[in-house]
């Protein structure tokens, strides 16, 4: 068992563990277990046959955010988050993952998605008719987050179309708008498998898919890839999507716009996607500033807590590493925080009642002026 890790684990095995300095885990929690090198240390053992791969131990893996930051600052380019993955899978696969595992997939497959209700109604009831026209070759894949959490962000996505003359890209209706993410951190692969499959067969003809999501836009673009569901050439995310646009310069930016704005990395947008300097230009460029920074930012960034399914066997825990990502807001007294991820921005507005917390494209749609046209 993990026998494909075994280079990982050899290394992590003699390291210094100087990962654990940027594991939110670690740093939230103090238990060395759940560090990057103590997680690899304990599947090493199981995979060693000198540790029983039992309940206790297959729990361990749920105990990673996924978020890369151990793999950024490692200079082997170890990458914890795959071996945890592994883990996830085999306590699945063994059906020893923790109860609160089960009951999430279970709830999931009422709906196909994490909120266990009919989102497409909800979506469909969210615009107008002329915005799901089939024929149209660019879509936008809202993700199931977005819908349930964050609908604004949808609204003000295709409100900002509106103002750049982009008529031609539909809004998603299928009945899955989940990607199939939330199934693969819990280790249910052949039940992600199953939902990438329908989505690609949904999704293939189009010649553009938008999507707001990094979280969407990894698994479409990368993962699905992996089991021959290739969608690669085709995913953008929606800064990609609308960077020409900006750069003609085709609009007018309100008066007024000018707040202390602070900006958030989504781990996936930061380091899977590897865009971070896009979304700051975007805001200098409608807010005449750059944004103010966290200390950890860009491709250092720390996670807001709420990756993989940590915060399903650690809700409270993970809530406590997303007031701990807060806090330097506060210390910065910046009224607005601006991110672009859907889950890190419900996590954080449930974590706080002192900010205002806004999508990037949410706040250009309010920073521009609508067009004569649109």
């Amino acid at each position: 068992m993990f026998d494909e890790h075994i280079r990982a684990f050899r290394t992590c095995q003699t390291c210094p563990s100087l990962c654990q300095s940027v594991c939110p885990v670690f740093i939230n929690d103090g238990i060395k277990t759940h560090s990057p090198q103590g997680l690899m240390q304990l599947l090493n053992l199981v995979r060693k046959n000198k540790m029983d791969f039992d309940e206790s131990i297959a729990t361990e893996p749920y105990h990673c955010l996924d978020c890369r930051a151990c793999t950024e600052l490692c200079e082997h380019n170890i990458d914890v988050g795959s071996v945890m993955q592994a883990g996830r899978n085999e306590a699945y696969r063994q059906e020893l993952a923790p109860k609160e595992i089960n009951s999430f997939v279970e709830r999931f497959h009422r709906h196909n998605n994490p909120f266990s209700r009919d989102l497409v109604k909800k979506l469909k009831n969210m615009l107008p008719k002329r915005y799901f026209n089939p024929n149209n070759s660019v879509v936008y894949f809202p993700s199931c987050s977005t819908v349930a959490k964050c609908p604004e962000i949808i609204k003000d996505t295709f409100s900002l179309f509106d103002k750049f003359q982009i008529d031609f890209v539909s809004l998603f209706a299928d009945p899955i708008h989940c990607c199939g993410y939330p199934l693969l951190s819990c280790g249910a692969a052949y039940d992600f498998v199953d939902i990438a499959e329908i989505n690609y067969h949904a999704l293939k003809n189009y010649k553009t898919i938008i999507t707001g999501c990094p979280v969407c836009a990894h698994v479409l673009k990368n993962i699905y890839a992996k089991y021959d569901f290739n969608l690669s050439r085709q995913v953008v995310t929606v800064n990609q999507f609308l960077k020409p646009y900006f750069k003609d310069m085709n609009y007018t930016v309100k008066k007024k716009v000018r707040s202390k704005v602070m900006f958030h990395d989504p781990c996936y947008l930061a380091r899977y996607m590897d865009e971070y300097e896009l979304p700051r230009e975007m805001i200098s460029r409608v807010s005449g500033y750059e944004p103010l920074e966290f200390h950890d930012n860009r491709k250092s960034c720390s996670c807001c807590g709420q990756g993989a399914a940590y915060p399903i066997v650690e809700r409270e825990r993970a809530n406590q590493i997303t007031k701990n990502r807060l806090e330097e807001c506060y210390e910065k007294k910046a009224n607005l925080l601006i991110s672009q991820c859907p889950i890190c921005l419900y996590k954080m507005r449930e974590q706080s009642n002192k900010l205002v917390i806004k999508d990037v494209i949410s706040y250009l749609n309010d920073c521009i002026e609508e067009t004569s046209s649109s």
